[in-house]
């Protein structure tokens, strides 16, 4: 009985781990806008669409970006963890240059490894 209680646990776990997510950036052409919640590091930001994705690390997926290095500076301080609108372009990984995108003083290494990136304008609290 003992070991089917676990077995039980480790199912419910791993399909937890494993399940899919409600993240539905995707690569747009011209401006556009996201919402989700926001982890910064290594100097770019990281996206995601579930609360508590942005706590676990090395969570995916995510998508990265960067702002100017003023604007990235003021989120850092004010938004790490929370719930922003991003608003900006998205920009095919494949630009990349010599593995990263400059943008604004700010370089994007697409920790996330999507096949875009990000280039904000503007990080606000979402409402």
């Amino acid at each position: 009985m003992k070991s089917a209680l676990i077995i039980a646990s480790a199912l419910t776990l791993s399909a937890c781990a494993t399940g899919p997510s409600s993240n539905t950036f995707t690569h747009a052409a011209g401006d556009t806008a996201f919402t989700g919640w926001v982890r910064f590091s290594n100097g770019e930001f990281q996206l995601y669409g579930d609360e508590d994705q942005v706590l676990q690390p090395f969570s995916r997926p995510c998508v990265s970006g960067a702002a100017s290095r003023d604007e990235m500076i003021q989120a850092m301080g004010d938004l790490r963890g929370q719930k922003v609108r991003i608003t900006g372009r998205t920009v095919a990984w494949s630009e990349a240059v010599n593995g990263r995108i400059e943008y604004a003083r700010s370089d994007i290494r697409n920790d996330c490894g999507e096949t875009f990136v990000i280039l904000a304008d503007d990080i606000r609290p979402a409402n």
